[in-house]
């Protein structure tokens, strides 16, 4: 009816009025129809007694009056300049488009999916979030211009005032907006769905810069992420995995975005770093001056042999569905501290020959007495192991009392296309070049458990709990998934090997029945052996 009035008021002005006291008139109309037995009276009479046409003829007379006998169109064009005047005055006398629309939008316990963003004194429409009441509506597009809510005027207002009015806000909302002048309906194709692997952990409440923390998703490092919008290039809007019931879609960081970010924190590294070398001359001068005063009480940290840059990495990483291949098992690769217990697992599994086996290792070393090749080692000279090492045929090597020592990748695949499991402990040096192959590892990483559960095992085995080893053995895992966590399937505490055993063993069921999310490029890349 709005629009309607709108459109009628904009381009077919009405007649004057003929009378201001239409009501007067429908009164005496009534008496005179009262005596009559018609049925056609009758039904005049109940129309007439209605309450809407009560209001209709009230309304009437009171814009006849307002009229005072001058003619429509020069009223209507009297009343639109005072409001013009008036919008002006309060939008900074920026020029306001007179195409103005009311829509209604119900919201009920949910964020309204929608970002607004100032133009100057404006108020815009920044994104819509799909899944939100706004984007299920069809009325809200980016660029439309809102001017009031539920009849609270949005003009000069700071976003973080609006969105703090939109929360509290429930029910019908009605808003007035200025469409966009380059809205057009919104394209009905199915857009394609991305799928990633977050490669860091994200907390909407901690990011000053997100359009609306509301609408924010926290993600983990190694959570997928189904984004289904890349229409911002700072905010996609993706859902997490999982959460599909879920159906207001959620904003992240866009991969440029994240980017940028770790560049900065680059070089703000790097800057401190320019700064504590030039300062360090003086900081040992001045040490020499106290050296008789008390130590400070810190714990040495741990240097770890693993140290990467973490911002050597991508934020994100595609990822496709990979569909269990009945003859193409994936290699299982164990991961951990040292004296985790990872041998011994490893020992536990190949037990089962039939459904586990061993790479058979490459050695530049002798054969003795009983040793068979191509079963206990591949045995060759010094010079083809330091051929095939660099040729990157190795996965890992390492030197032993003068002789060489090293898993291939083709014995790998050996064993993968035998139908068996592959099971290796490897260091985590190691798996980038394993993720970069086309051998699709499964990766487990091993952590120490609690205090109290390690101190009860140490206890159980008959062996003296040391705290300061547990700690440094933290530590160390702690380095580890920093720098490598994002190669990792899954993250078993060690506590018991039955226990350890009977949730590996759950996990690689799994595997053989149901899809995995994979990185993209291994479903691509062809299986190993063809």
């Amino acid at each position: 009816m709005h629009n309607t009035i709108q459109r009628v008021q904009c381009f077919q002005c009405p007649p004057p009025a003929l009378c201001t006291d239409a009501r007067d008139l429908v009164q005496e109309c009534m008496v005179a129809l009262q005596p009559s037995h018609l049925p056609e009276a009758a039904e005049i009479l109940d129309i007439l007694n209605k309450i809407e046409f009560e209001g209709l003829f009230y309304s009437h007379d009171k814009l006849a009056t307002i009229q005072g006998g001058q003619p429509w169109k020069m009223c209507l064009a009297e009343m639109w300049t005072k409001d013009k005047v008036q919008e002006q005055v309060q939008c900074g006398g920026e020029q306001s488009n007179c195409n103005t629309r009311v829509v209604k939008i119900t919201k009920h316990n949910e964020p309204l999916g929608a970002t607004v963003r100032n133009e100057g004194e404006r108020v815009v429409i920044g994104r819509v979030v799909k899944g939100g009441a706004a984007e299920r509506s069809g009325n809200l597009h980016p660029g439309d211009e809102v001017l009031e809510v539920n009849g609270l005027k949005l003009c000069g207002k700071s976003v973080h005032d609006i969105c703090s009015t939109l929360c509290q806000m429930s029910g019908t909302l009605t808003f007035v907006i200025i469409p966009a002048l380059s809205s057009s309906p919104p394209d009905e194709t199915s857009q394609p769905v991305y799928h990633y692997r977050a490669h860091f952990s994200y907390t909407p409440d901690d990011d000053l810069y997100i359009p609306c923390h509301e609408l924010g998703i926290s993600f983990q490092r190694g959570d997928i992420l189904h984004v289904i919008s890349k229409d911002d290039p700072h905010w996609w809007q993706a859902y997490r995995d999982g959460e599909w019931t879920q159906t207001l879609a959620g904003l992240i960081p866009s991969l440029a975005l994240q980017q940028h970010r770790l560049a900065l924190q680059r070089q703000k590294r790097e800057q401190e770093a320019r700064e504590q070398q030039q300062q360090s001359p003086r900081r040992k001068a001045s040490t020499a001056s106290l050296l008789c005063a008390r130590k400070p009480n810190k714990r040495k940290r741990h240097t770890s042999p693993f140290k990467r840059d973490k911002c050597d990495g991508i934020p994100y990483e595609e990822m496709a569905l990979y569909y269990p291949q009945p003859n193409q098992k994936r290699p299982l690769i164990l991961v951990g501290p040292p004296a985790i217990g990872r041998h011994h697992l490893r020992q536990r599994l190949l037990d089962d020959t039939a459904k586990f086996a061993a790479p058979i290792p490459h050695t530049s070393r002798p054969k003795e007495g009983g040793e068979i090749d191509a079963s206990d080692y591949h045995f060759v000279s010094r010079g083809v192991f330091e051929a095939e090492a660099a040729g990157a045929k190795f996965l890992e090597m390492g030197e032993y009392d003068k002789h060489f020592y090293g898993t291939s990748l083709d014995s790998i695949r050996q064993v993968v296309n035998s139908g068996k499991i592959c099971v290796l402990n490897l260091q985590p040096t190691s798996l980038p070049a394993f993720h970069d192959s086309d051998l699709k590892p499964y990766v487990v990483f091993l952590t120490p458990t609690s205090p109290q559960a390690s101190r009860h095992q140490a206890h159980k085995n008959g062996a003296i709990f040391k705290e300061e080893e547990y700690r440094d053995l933290v530590a160390i895992s702690h380095t580890m998934e920093e720098q490598f966590g994002q190669f990792f399937d899954s993250v078993i505490p060690f506590e018991e090997v039955e226990l350890v055993l009977k949730q590996l063993m759950y996990e690689i069921s799994l595997l053989e029945k149901e899809p995995q999310w994979v990185p993209a490029k291994w479903v691509e890349a062809p299986c190993p052996g063809f």
